[in-house]
């Protein structure tokens, strides 16, 4: 492999799971300078497929991971939890009335503080979707995240808009507010979509609101919802833009946002075969999409299907259980390991309040010690402390 060009031998690495690539740098210097290389690192991080973690749109004690490289886990904790958010490898949780961030993979956490007398308000169906989880690049290996809570300050034909803000360790309600024409949030956005530094939130009529909460600058694209978009539909981040997808039971069209500052249209960038759904199939959804693949499910069997946009083929993921609740909500959860800002509690052994988000991050982090040591080899085992030290 020594005398391939770099773009071949980039070709083939990213094709090799973390453990071997660990392997290969114990027995090849040249390839470990290759593999520690920050722009390969980086390159090779955008690869990483998702797994993909459900739980009911009503909060529950029972919580499900499909990883992609087989295999599912599912896990019934001891307090109801809500998934309210995700973004870049960090997720946005409510646990015993608190919400919390938390990166599964570093194992760190953050309890916000509660503004709210009434914290559940946050998990209503009716407002759940005005939260947003922002996520900020300050380098090359570290972020910093922001929780934005929107909300109606006043509303007659026209609708004033507030925000609240956790950054640090506590909450701040921006001056800014935005006035535009009434039109509530549309219900194909099941989470609010975090792209180019802004939090964007659809409503019914086509328009967007987006906040930066950096800047806290908002304003309100208008743009038109495309021709014969479907009710099967879903808002959410593309490659570079904002996304909607639209299916019927023969085609699956992706339509991306262009010309946002100026004159913003949505266009059709991609449209694909319906290759799971019949006639005779009365319920599906279209669950989540990132990018890089799109999931449908199937009710009456609850199949969870992905389609593959660099493969462009069809595999069935997993199952969920014909018994669990039919109003679900799906999370396409890519891993990372930068350093993030304000998490930086190590969850400690023993103690009761954390138990359930310790099992939520063993469920979804595949490199703990319950889901990755189990029943190894003390070689495998010599072989996955050098994977955990590359990583």
């Amino acid at each position: 492999m020594d005398g391939l060009p770099g773009h071949l031998l980039n070709e083939v690495l990213f094709k090799t799971d973390l453990r071997a690539l660990a392997m290969l740098c114990c027995t090849n210097t040249s390839l470990q300078s290759h593999i520690h290389d920050p722009s390969f690192v980086s390159e090779y991080r955008s690869q990483i497929r998702s797994s993909l973690l459900y739980i009911s749109s009503y909060g529950s004690t029972y919580l499900c991971c499909h990883h992609p490289h087989g295999g599912s886990r599912s896990l019934t904790i001891i307090d109801a939890c809500h998934i309210l958010g995700y973004c870049s490898g960090l997720l946005l949780l409510f646990i015993n009335d608190r919400l919390c961030v938390t990166n599964p993979l570093t194992k760190k956490f953050r309890f916000l503080t509660s503004f709210d007398p009434c914290p559940r308000r946050f998990v209503c169906q009716d407002t759940r979707n005005q939260l947003g989880l922002a996520v900020n690049q300050i380098d090359r290996t570290t972020q910093n995240f922001k929780v934005v809570f929107i909300f109606e300050l006043a509303k007659t034909d026209v609708t004033r808009y507030g925000f609240d803000i956790h950054a640090k360790d506590s909450w701040t309600c921006s001056k800014t507010t935005l006035t535009c024409h009434t039109s509530n949030l549309d219900d194909r956005m099941k989470n609010s979509v975090y792209m180019n530094g802004s939090l964007h939130w659809l409503r019914n009529d086509g328009s967007i609101i987006a906040f930066n909460p950096e800047t806290e600058q908002a304003r309100l694209i208008q743009a038109d919802f495309p021709r014969g978009l479907t009710s099967r539909a879903l808002f959410a981040p593309g490659v570079n833009s904002l996304t909607l997808v639209s299916a019927n039971e023969e085609v699956i069209y992706f339509y991306a946002l262009r010309n946002i500052l100026s004159d913003p249209k949505w266009v059709l960038e991609k449209q694909i075969q319906n290759g799971v759904i019949d006639k005779n199939v009365v319920t599906w959804y279209v669950e989540a999409y990132n990018g890089k693949c799109v999931v449908l499910r199937t009710c009456y069997d609850g199949v969870v299907h992905v389609y593959d946009l660099s493969a462009s083929k069809w595999a069935v993921m997993g199952s969920v259980p014909i018994w669990y609740d039919a109003n679900l909500n799906f999370f396409l959860f890519t891993p990372s390991r930068y350093s993030v800002v304000g998490l930086d509690n190590i969850l400690p052994c023993g103690d009761r309040r954390t138990s359930s988000l310790r099992s939520i991050i063993t469920l979804v982090d595949r490199s703990s010690p319950e889901n990755q040591l189990k029943k190894m080899s003390v070689e495998e085992k010599k072989r996955n402390y050098i994977w955990e030290c590359y990583l």
